[in-house]
């Protein structure tokens, strides 16, 4: 090799090559979840590297591609999103086909029920809006994005289904609440009366005029279709109190 020549870089090491307590594996079942890694937690998800990348490197060029939300980006990630993220990487995410994005989903998925309302909680009358926040512990521990929920509520006021139907999700500051789309939900599920919720990613859960307007025009509605709006409750974040605010309690709109 003559001086300018630039030396080719050290090939990938890989995971076997590790000192056992260096692997991510041995890791969490040594030092628990807690002193993991966003790359370390992924790297066990991806289970197997690339040509040229061990998994490490490969969790550690995922995690990198999410930008400086990290991980959390990943609470608006479904199987296209996945897809288009690793595609519009160059080389290093190309390996992470339809196997390991699966994987990463059933993650997320394993998470929302683990902190999702208990099975136990599914029949019981949402009255207040308190009963709403419960059905969405596990939903807003994933939602930075502005989203827009649907609960269809049966003749006793339960929640129809597992879990809140999700309507439509925004872009970090607003979604667009269309009327039409949140009763043609309602009459498919059955539903006899609804509350609608949406969160604010900032924390500030002051309804915004815009969130007024359209929860008089979900009224209105539901009066015109016999499918009475309840409430509509918004979300702000768990470590920023008040952590929700229920326009039906604030009086700000004329709920039956």
């Amino acid at each position: 090799m003559t001086a300018d020549q630039t030396p080719p870089p050290p090939a990938s090491r890989r995971m076997t090559d590790l000192p056992t307590d260096d692997r991510p594996r041995e890791r969490l079942l040594r030092l628990g979840g807690e002193a993991m890694t966003d790359a370390e937690l992924v790297a066990i998800l991806l289970r197997t590297g690339v040509k040229g990348h061990n998994v490490a490197e490969l969790a550690r060029e995922f995690v990198a591609s999410l930008g400086v939300e990290g991980l959390t980006a990943l609470r608006n990630y479904g199987h296209d999103e996945l897809r288009a993220l690793v595609r519009r990487q160059e080389h290093d995410l190309r390996g992470i086909g339809d196997d390991k994005i699966a994987t990463l989903l059933a993650a997320l998925e394993f998470g929302a029920r683990v902190f999702g309302p208990a099975p136990r909680e599914l029949g019981k009358p949402i009255l207040v809006a308190s009963d709403v926040v419960r059905h969405f512990f596990g939903e807003q521990t994933r939602c930075v994005r502005e989203g827009f929920w649907l609960l269809a509520l049966d003749h006793r006021r339960a929640l129809i289904g597992r879990k809140p139907a999700l309507l439509t999700t925004g872009v970090r500051s607003q979604t667009v609440i269309d009327v039409p789309t949140v009763f043609q939900r309602a009459l498919l599920l059955g539903a006899s009366s609804i509350i609608v919720v949406h969160n604010h990613p900032s924390g500030d859960v002051t309804p915004s005029p815009q969130d007024i307007e359209t929860t008089r025009a979900l009224i209105r509605a539901g009066q015109t279709l016999g499918i009475p709006l309840r409430d509509h409750v918004i979300l702000g974040r768990p470590d920023i109190p008040p952590h929700y605010r229920s326009l039906r309690a604030s009086g700000c709109c004329a709920f039956l």
